[in-house]
């Protein structure tokens, strides 16, 4: 009876933890579409109705449709970024080294932030489901640094170890001052992310890293 009710007790708890992961990821996806994609075409709105008052004004037309195209690039951009966290960019015949650099080049912004993958160690071969929960996993750090750290450059390490294989992604973000109180933040939470190492067999850990926030997945081969 015990060994039952531990059972249910378990199940409920991993469908809590998934449930309130799902609402976190709609909740944000939901608000970057508002805060950033919605506003940017608000923007445009703006800038045709301009264009209706100043048809009799070939310099005044000029500006606007000048800056409606810069606009609008950053609409495509935004729905870009969007698309690209929704569905990564995997190619058939991939190893995941590739996955990871095409995924980090991606989500480089020349001018806004940088990202810089390093290879340790000889790669081994993964099964397709791991592979999938490390490249959202990495893709969910990058983001978080981008959103949340307010970051310039982001490095993301890869080392190949015996009985492991390792990631770290560290951003030099602007919010030092409090880090520790954002790490204890992450640590407290049940989202993707700790779901997925969970998956894995995984740990996933934060800490206080040379230039900022600094995550670290250890895999073990062991669970593959």
């Amino acid at each position: 009876m015990f060994r039952f009710f531990r059972k249910d007790r378990l199940s409920t708890q991993a469908s809590k933890e998934v449930i309130e992961a799902t609402d976190a990821i709609i909740t944000e996806m939901g608000t970057e579409i508002h805060d950033d994609l919605i506003q940017k075409l608000s923007i445009i709105r703006l800038h045709l109705d301009k264009l209706e008052r100043s048809s009799f004004d070939p310099s005044e037309t000029r500006d606007i449709t000048q800056k409606m195209r810069a606009d609008f690039q950053q609409v495509v951009d935004s729905v870009r970024r969007i698309s690209r966290r929704l569905a990564p960019v995997k190619m058939e015949g991939d190893s995941l080294e590739t996955q990871i650099e095409a995924l980090c080049q991606n989500m480089d912004t020349p001018g806004t932030v940088r990202i810089f993958p390093t290879f340790v160690g000889e790669a081994r071969n993964l099964d397709e489901d791991t592979e999938n929960h490390v490249l959202r996993m990495i893709q969910e750090l990058i983001h978080n640094a981008f959103r949340h750290s307010a970051a310039w450059h982001v490095w993301v390490r890869v080392i190949w170890r015996k009985n492991e294989l390792d990631i770290a992604v560290e951003d030099d973000g602007s919010g030092f001052a409090r880090l520790q109180e954002f790490i204890d933040r992450l640590q407290a939470r049940h989202n993707s992310l700790r779901i997925r190492a969970r998956s894995l067999g995984a740990t996933i850990s934060y800490k206080q890293g040379e230039k900022g926030l600094l995550a670290e997945i250890k895999i073990p081969y062991s669970s593959q």
